[in-house]
């Protein structure tokens, strides 16, 4: 399976979260368990929850919640951020596993508004980022503390809602299936008749698939097959000198008129304009276009949300 699709995180031992300061250039469509909380720093960028996007600016900060497809990419004007991707258990009821809770913490869109500043998380987030530099007892427990205070805080002052799991079991079972419907996808994406043809590989109908791919990816099937089709696109456009009109009938688009459109809605320039910008697209990265920031030129950013 692709890692574009489903991104595995590698927390480390030490906490319960990972937690860094990058300057991003594009990281594709993918989804993960985490929730991932992001702070803008410096500059802008574009978050694409698909099927739709937002350009968070400095002081921005957005939750994607766990099982959410999005993609991050640059605008025209560098940025750093601080990302922090926590683990799906944080946000557990200990008297009640089997929930899964969808928060509503988006300072751009500002459709649902917390019950209190932006700022409390800013700060709570940049404190933490401030606090990973440091390798002590003291900052160990101190990073403890403060994730459970984020944590806490996004309970507390957010609006969120909650589905509620048949038992311990279906979370396992339905990840199991949601892998086995994106792998299903991937190999398949070409089919004309892939709904019918995948209904039946899976065992669900078609009602049923609609509803259950909108509650774990937020996706329709017909938005999951030309996410991977782009993708598929980004790949031949970086590494292949095929015609436009080429990559467009191999990855199943039609037209050459479908495809810009397409293309230049989800990544906001044309396939010409992203062959002639270099982007390049690396595929052994689970996480794509992140770039390692400066210890001292991080800390000096996140110390202005303090």
């Amino acid at each position: 399976m692709n890692s574009y699709i489903f991104e595995t995180i590698d927390h480390g031992i030490k906490f319960p979260a990972k937690i860094f300061v990058t300057s991003i250039e594009q990281s594709s469509y993918h989804w993960h368990y985490d929730y991932e909380l992001i702070l803008v720093l410096k500059g802008s960028l574009s978050l694409k929850l698909w099927p739709d996007s937002c350009v968070m600016k400095e002081g921005d900060i957005v939750l994607v919640n766990s099982k959410v497809v999005h993609g991050l990419s640059e605008t025209n004007e560098n940025n750093i951020c601080l990302i922090m991707q926590l683990k799906q258990e944080l946000f557990e009821d200990r008297k009640d596993k089997n929930q899964n809770y969808q928060f509503y913490l988006n300072s751009v869109t500002d459709i649902v508004k917390p019950m209190v500043p932006y700022e409390t998380f800013t700060r709570t987030a940049a404190e933490i980022g401030l606090q990973y530099y440091e390798n002590s007892l003291t900052n160990y427990f101190r990073i403890q503390a403060l994730l459970y205070t984020l944590v806490a805080d996004i309970f507390q002052y957010t609006q969120y809602d909650i589905r509620q799991y048949a038992d311990k079991n279906t979370t396992v079972e339905e990840a199991d299936t949601l892998l086995r419907i994106i792998e299903y996808v991937e190999q398949n994406y070409y089919e004309d008749s892939i709904t019918d043809s995948l209904c039946r590989y899976i065992g669900m109908s078609e009602k049923t698939l609609y509803r259950f791919l909108k509650s774990h990816t937020n996706l329709t099937l017909k938005e999951l097959v030309i996410s991977i089709k782009l993708e598929k696109t980004l790949h031949m456009l970086s590494k292949t000198d095929k015609p436009i009109s080429v990559i467009a009938q191999e990855c199943g688009f039609g037209t050459d008129k479908t495809f810009y459109r397409i293309f230049k809605n989800a990544f906001g320039m044309t396939p010409t304009e992203y062959r002639i910008s270099g982007t390049i697209v690396e595929e052994n990265k689970q996480v794509q276009g992140y770039i390692d920031y400066s210890k001292r030129d991080a800390i000096r950013l996140l110390k202005k949300y303090i």
